[in-house]
């Protein structure tokens, strides 16, 4: 069956001398693994860079129900990244944010359309950003709860389901904001700060969805520190 569909890429492997595959966000199918063939190629006339996280591509995949592996059969950009893959702090955060979204959507392997927009919206305003980049993980994390069946109504519901102690009343101010407040916003805290949240929310969704630690958490820290 052919499907055509938007995606957001998230990762990939090298699969045989000349192919990939990919894992991405569809929004006509979900999360899933997808071999790109002969990419790697020297005779491919598109470049592996398509591939890089958070890319946004228009897709035409090619779909077997009783295959968990599918293929991607054509592609093309479906909205340019001018800012997330050559800024050091950006592409940071983009690889840590794939990594943990990699993890949360293990379970949506059929289309949550409101989902695939809130990420898409989020990653085009995110290459655009100019204030509050160094809070868009926080903000990103903290908003996409309900989409995922994790509704966080208040900063509490993050803590009580933890071992952690609650924030201290100031930084529950700011965690509150940044769930609120659009991206871009601005607010001073310690590196410590920062820390905790994050470690935080992530035992939050450890807690609920089961993932594991993130490999790149320390290599976004200490960009960000």
């Amino acid at each position: 069956m052919i499907v055509k569909s938007k995606g957001i890429v998230l990762s990939y492997m090298k699969y045989g001398d000349t192919s990939i595959i990919a894992r991405i966000f569809t929004e006509e199918g979900g999360y899933g693994s997808y071999i790109v063939n002969s990419i790697r190629s020297q005779k491919s006339k598109k470049s592996i860079g398509y591939f890089q996280p958070f890319t946004i591509l228009d897709l035409i995949l090619y779909v077997k129900e009783t295959r968990d592996l599918q293929r991607v059969s054509e592609f093309k950009s479906h909205y340019p990244l001018h800012h997330i893959h050559q800024d050091l702090m950006k592409s940071s955060i983009t690889l840590f944010l794939t990594e943990v979204f990699s993890k949360l959507l293990q379970s949506e392997q059929s289309p949550n359309p409101e989902l695939y927009a809130f990420a898409e919206d989020s990653i085009k305003i995110f290459d655009q950003l100019k204030d509050g980049v160094s809070n868009f993980h926080l903000q990103f994390l903290l908003k996409i709860g309900p989409f995922l069946g994790y509704a966080i109504d208040d900063i509490d519901n993050v803590y009580s389901s933890t071992n952690r102690l609650s924030p201290s009343n100031e930084n529950q101010e700011i965690m509150d904001m940044l769930m609120k407040e659009s991206y871009g916003y601005e607010t001073k805290m310690t590196r410590e700060a920062r820390n905790d949240m994050l470690d935080g929310i992530l035992e939050y969704y450890q807690h609920h969805a089961h993932i594991a630690k993130p490999k790149s958490l320390e290599v976004l820290r200490s960009v960000l520190n």
